[in-house]
């Protein structure tokens, strides 16, 4: 975030408290570089200033990839709420914070990938899959870490196991 803008308003409740209500909020975003598919390869290509940030980064074996799902980026998408779960017909409709649909108010996506390999020349992080088009911006890249990003007995919906999930 390079900045924030708030717009607000300030009223007094009934015991004459201060009361703050948000109008809006604009945050920017800036994109550290993007997707790249070629065939069966998928590349994280990294803007040539934020290389650096990635020292170190292959001392890990996998990492969270947030991105912006530019596809989905349109008033439709961002005012959706209710979704059917993989579109699967006969299920009940969730909440989009229920799910992963893509359409959703503010379209980030998140992904684990594996490091397969690192260029530095090519400022490029090469993984073993991206569920992203090729292009999508990259907002951030974390490390994954075993000890807190790993939930142990998660809870799901029993629709959830209908669908073929990608590691178990």
């Amino acid at each position: 975030m390079r900045f924030g803008l708030i717009v607000g308003l300030i009223c007094y409740d009934s015991n004459n408290h201060i009361v703050w209500m948000v109008i809006s909020m604009k945050y920017s975003i800036l994109p550290i570089g993007h997707i790249e598919k070629n065939g069966s390869e998928v590349s994280l290509v990294i803007s040539k200033a934020y290389w650096d940030a990635t020292t170190h980064l292959e001392l890990f074996s996998h990492v969270i990839i947030l991105w912006w799902i530019d596809g989905r980026d349109n008033p439709l998408d961002r005012q959706t709420i209710l979704v059917t779960p993989s579109k699967k017909k006969g299920l009940e409709q969730s909440g989009v914070f229920a799910c992963r649909s893509p359409a959703r108010p503010n379209p980030i996506g998140l992904t684990v990938v594996k490091i397969e390999g690192i260029d530095p020349i090519d400022n490029r992080i090469i993984v073993d899959h991206m569920d992203a088009n090729s292009g999508s911006p990259i907002i951030d890249i974390k490390p994954y870490l075993p000890s807190s990003d790993r939930v142990e007995n998660a809870k799901v919906p029993p629709w959830f196991n209908d669908l073929i999930p990608r590691y178990y």
